[in-house]
């Protein structure tokens, strides 16, 4: 299996954010930049117009300024999403991209409503960090060669946009960097992979994890000296 494959779902989703992506920069340099902010994802629009759509218009858009934008994260799109693709299949790939994404815009929506609630965001990243958890938690010992020389297993590869990711949160970096879509889209893809959003599955972990520690007690007591006077009999 290739480490990258150029999947359908992916091949047209690439498709869809360069093609978008033009017409966005030609609206904006035509003199239409209402259009680009009337999708963009901006948290006063959403709560103050009800304008809720803009929850999933704004993972088709990029920046029509940054080039570096759309190309980080189609290749990000390319690397992390083809091989999740091949094993989920094309159906619920996009599923669950959308889901990471729309996912990933409500939490910009509601840490943006305290924080600036004015500021707009674009961008797929959100969707795409949901694949990037994904592989890590579904394809950690898979090797892959780190610029087609250095081989690393694939939730290392995982844990490097990851970690950037996590950096700029921790310094606090201004670089235009939608933090809060970032970690949306990260925690988003981990509780789909792992289950953990269902709350049986939660309250099925806890138990599990409640028997550990009982378990564990039991173990201790077994070890200690019976206590004097006999009444353990």
């Amino acid at each position: 299996m290739r480490p990258w494959p150029l999947t359908p779902v992916v091949k047209k989703l690439l498709i869809a954010n360069a093609v978008i992506w033009l017409l966005s920069v030609l609206t904006v340099r035509a003199g239409f930049p209402e259009i680009y902010e009337l999708l963009a994802l901006r948290p006063a629009d959403v709560l103050g117009a009800g304008w809720v759509w803009q929850l999933a218009t704004y993972m088709w858009l990029h920046s029509a300024s940054d080039f570096m934008h759309i190309l980080l994260n189609s290749l990000f799109l390319w690397m992390f999403g083809g091989s999740l693709e091949q094993m989920w299949g094309g159906r619920a790939f996009l599923k669950f991209y959308l889901i990471c994404g729309v996912s990933a815009g409500v939490v910009v929506l509601v840490s943006g409503w305290w924080l600036s609630p004015g500021a707009s965001t674009v961008g797929a990243s959100g969707a795409v960090y949901g694949l990037v958890a994904a592989w890590a938690l579904v394809l950690p010992r898979r090797l892959v060669y780190l610029f087609g020389v250095l081989p690393i297993k694939g939730w290392v590869f995982a844990v490097i946009p990851i970690g950037f990711a996590l950096l700029e949160f921790i310094t606090g970096s201004t670089s235009g960097v939608s933090h809060a879509a970032h970690l949306g889209g990260l925690a988003t893809g981990a509780l789909l992979v792992t289950g953990y959003w269902r709350p049986s599955r939660l309250f099925a972990l806890w138990q599990r994890r409640k028997r550990r520690r009982h378990l564990r007690s039991v173990s201790r007591d077994e070890r200690r000296p019976p206590p004097g006077g006999g009444y353990w009999n």
